[in-house]
């Protein structure tokens, strides 16, 4: 997205008013894991998990509800404006945190919400790890490594670091469509003329290595 839409700024500071709602880039990567999730998660599981925080007894603070009305009215605006992006390949981009200190693009508060949407429904992703595509096996790797790096459970070098941040924000978005072009193939309920987007054998390996593809995952 070349600009972001006006309702974000609203949204943004809607959830920093609330004190334990999730940040705008968490809340995008939330959203996005819900939408690619292999198998349904409906509102009513993932909703409070937005206001929950992290010890995640918090409750949302309202002081009417229509206002609580008008915030999940911009949430699921947001929600389906993730599924408009992802209809069209190479538009989706995902919301992340730049420190204006240092320019650098922070991923990390991104794969944190993605990565608690996969929890909610570990029986989907599960069913990707079964099937044979290795590029999906590729950018799921990705996305635990990443939460395994923000989570400081993984040991890295210098350099390997270094690269993880560098190419991070480019690889999430490759990562989201691969996942989402497998639901849309695996979705009994659609037609099947859903295509699952392939990477080319030349093109940069998704799982990161800097390798090419058909030097890396796509030799399996």
């Amino acid at each position: 997205m070349d600009s972001e839409p006006a309702y974000l700024d609203t949204l943004d500071r809607l959830l920093l008013d609330q004190p334990d709602a999730m940040l705008i880039s968490q809340l995008d990567g939330f959203l996005t894991g819900i939408v690619v999730s292999p198998d349904l998660i409906t509102p009513g599981q993932w909703i409070p998990l937005i206001w929950a925080g992290d010890e995640g007894d918090g409750e949302p603070e309202f002081e009417t509800a229509a206002e609580f009305q008008a915030a999940l009215d911009l949430i699921m605006t947001h929600y389906h404006a993730i599924l408009q992006l992802l209809k069209y390949p190479g538009d989706y981009v995902p919301l992340l945190e730049v420190d204006t200190r240092s320019n650098e693009t922070m991923w990390e508060m991104w794969i944190d919400g993605f990565a608690q949407a996969m929890a909610l429904a570990p029986s989907g992703w599960a069913k990707i790890r079964a099937d044979d595509d290795a590029g999906c096996h590729a950018a799921l790797d990705g996305i635990r490594t990443l939460k395994d790096f923000a989570a400081g459970d993984l040991t890295l070098s210098e350099a390997e670091e270094d690269r993880w941040d560098r190419e991070a924000p480019d690889l999430i978005p490759i990562w989201v469509e691969m996942l989402h072009q497998w639901r849309l193939e695996n979705d009994p309920h659609r037609s099947a003329t859903a295509k699952r987007m392939k990477v080319g054998r030349n093109a940069p390996c998704p799982c990161g290595s800097g390798k090419k593809y058909k030097k890396c995952c796509g030799t399996h």
